[in-house]
């Protein structure tokens, strides 16, 4: 009982398609999960990456709320503790022409040598440019 069949081979033809369209399958989910991941991966690192100076930006408007700065620009540093360990910043107040402050915080450079920010500002009136 042999069979004869006119198409020798068939099976394993239907075998290699199948393989090739799964692995292509698995290629395009591949890249969409791997550019999910770097996105994600981008996203996490610009958070950790923004705690820090945003939280030296709350501290120093809180700060000028008490009062005015003795100088313009006005630096001073704080240490806060961030994902990465403590790090200290540099805040620096300035006063413009029209009155408005420009308040900025950024990491701290290796020996920079200021003081540390105070509990409040004693200075009741706005210092002279």
């Amino acid at each position: 009982m042999t069979r004869s069949s006119t198409r020798p081979g068939f099976a394993m033809l239907l075998v290699v398609a199948f393989l090739m369209l799964f692995l292509s399958l698995m290629a395009i989910a591949y890249s969409q999960l791997g550019a999910l991941v770097r996105t994600e991966t981008h996203r996490v690192q610009m958070l950790q990456l923004d705690q820090g100076p945003t939280a030296a930006l709350a501290s120093a408007l809180a700060l000028l709320e008490t009062g005015y700065p003795l100088s313009t620009p006005y630096e001073c540093s704080t240490v806060l503790d961030t994902p990465a360990g403590p790090q200290t910043y540099a805040v620096t107040f300035t006063l413009e022409q029209d009155g408005s402050w420009i308040v900025s915080a950024a990491p701290s450079a290796l020996g920079a040598e200021l003081p540390p920010m105070p509990v409040a500002f004693t200075a009741t009136m706005p210092p002279p440019m």
